[in-house]
Formats: C-alpha cells, sequence, structure tokens
C-alpha cells in the first residue's frame, strides 16, 4: 500500500499546487486500487518521501511534484504495463502527425507542385494516430492495464 502525501498549508495558496496535489493524490489512489508487487510500492513509497517534507519551498514543490509524478508513471508504465487513460491516443497522435502526417504533405505538396498543400497530411496523420491509440487504449482497459486517471 502507498502512503498518501501529508497536506501541506501552502498547497491551499496556489492554484497550481493545488493542481498538482490532487493529481499526485489521484495517482496514489489509482495505484492502491492496483495490485503493485512490494518492491515497485516500496519504490514509489520512497520517491514519495522526499514531498512529505516540510523543507521544500512552495515555488519548488510544484516541481518536484509534477517530476515526481512522472517519475512514478514511467514506472508503472516499463515494470507493469500501467498506463493512465488516453495514454496512447495523446501518443500516437502526436507520431501520427510526424511519421504519417508530414510525409504524406510532402507527397501531396510534390504531387501537386503546390507547397501550399504541405500541411494537408497532418490531419491524415492525426486521424491515423487517434485511431491506432483508441484501439491500444482499449485494449489496455480489456486487460486491466489502465489506470483510473487521465
Amino acid at each position: 500500500m502507498i502512503p498518501k502525501l501529508q497536506p501541506r498549508a501552502h498547497v491551499v495558496q496556489s492554484e497550481k499546487l493545488t493542481r498538482e496535489f490532487d493529481d499526485m493524490q489521484r495517482l496514489i489512489d489509482a495505484l492502491n486500487s492496483k495490485e503493485i508487487p512490494e518492491g515497485i510500492a516500496t519504490a514509489i513509497t520512497q520517491q514519495l518521501e522526499p514531498l512529505n517534507s516540510q523543507g521544500i519551498p512552495a515555488e519548488q514543490y510544484t516541481a518536484r511534484l509534477k517530476e515526481t509524478r512522472s517519475s512514478i508513471l514511467k514506472l508503472v508504465e516499463k515494470q507493469l504495463k500501467l498506463v493512465p487513460q488516453k495514454h496512447h491516443q495523446k501518443l500516437w497522435m502526436a507520431l501520427g502527425m510526424t511519421a504519417l502526417g508530414l510525409p504524406f504533405g510532402v507527397v501531396f505538396a510534390l504531387m501537386l507542385k503546390n507547397f501550399a498543400f504541405l500541411g494537408l497530411g497532418m490531419p491524415i496523420g492525426m486521424g491515423i494516430g487517434i485511431g491506432v491509440g483508441t484501439k491500444l487504449d482499449e485494449q489496455a482497459k480489456a486487460e486491466g492495464r489502465q489506470l483510473d486517471l487521465e
């Protein structure tokens, strides 16, 4: 079981800090709802321990929360194959636009001999990427590898 973060007095002062703190608490709740091996739970707890110390100034606390959250998500994705909702959709949308959309745009521009059509491939690649990502997200949900957070 992964312990929650200790509430801090200056969290309510900043809207951004409050949002990051709440996001971290939701991540902890989502991880606690899954079966996490003891070794990984211990590693996550060790990453959270510095955030419970009162010595971190409010300005740095937001950045530390964000870094720790990202680190924990990478760890559980790599070790346990757990991903947040729409993870694959966001990833594949960007990949579709760059890896598929740009080459399609170049082909259209060269075929039509007008480089104004260079951007035409971007929506095509985005659509393909979203389709692939949605399919992978549905597969992750069916296999129980999706965390209940976005």
